[in-house]
């Protein structure tokens, strides 16, 4: 029994369990390829962000266009409006203060043009459509434009005197800039005057004024 058993141990196959051991280059191996993730992963992460910054800003700008299409969509319509308050303006000056003491009904009409005119004036500026009138401030390019200068003025050089023509701007959109009359400072005029009497006096003399070159 016991040649038996073993010879039964003797013909049993040996199980070999074979580990696997770490080596240098397999180690190395693992090495470069975490190196290689590793800035793939940077970029990937770098390419996520710009790509929602691009969304965000698309989202900011379109709907900053909604708000702008929204705002200045009346802006034909508001432009046709001004000359309808121009007339009205022109109607109430153009009226002499004598007439509106002999006429009672002629006052009436006035004050009926005067309150259309005022409800008109705030119907604009509900839809933020505010008149420009700038007498007595600095010239400014932006929102006037200047028809003539004054030189008989007593104030400073740049200060607006007279308003043809108000302005209008919707928002922070100009619709029509202000036509103004801007004061010319005194030195320009005596500058300009002292230059064409001396201009005079030598046409006089009959000396040559061309450019002498040296």
């Amino acid at each position: 029994m016991e040649d038996k058993d073993k010879k039964l141990e003797s013909e049993s196959p040996e199980v070999e369990v074979s580990e696997e051991k770490a080596t240098p280059e397999s180690a190395i191996e693992n090495d470069k390829d975490e190196s290689d993730i590793q800035p793939q992963e940077e970029e990937l992460r770098d390419q996520l962000l710009r790509a929602l910054a691009d969304n965000e800003n698309i989202r900011r700008r379109a709907k900053k266009d909604v708000q702008e299409a929204s705002q200045f969509a009346i802006t034909n319509f508001a432009r046709d409006l001004l000359s309808v308050a121009d007339n009205m303006n022109r109607a109430l000056t153009s009226i002499p203060s004598e007439a509106l003491e002999e006429n009672e009904a002629l006052v009436a009409i006035v004050n009926g043009v005067e309150m259309t005119a005022r409800e008109l004036e705030s119907t604009l500026e509900k839809y933020k459509i505010k008149k420009i009138d700038p007498l007595g401030e600095r010239f400014d390019y932006n929102f006037h434009q200047a028809m003539f200068e004054t030189k008989d003025s007593n104030k400073e050089d740049g200060t607006i005197v007279e308003v043809l023509q108000p302005g209008y701007i919707l928002g922070e959109r100009l619709l029509r800039p202000a036509m103004v009359g801007v004061a010319k400072s005194k030195e320009d005029n005596a500058n300009e005057s002292a230059h064409k009497e001396e201009i005079s006096d030598n046409n006089s003399n009959g000396e040559d004024i061309s450019l002498k070159t040296p």
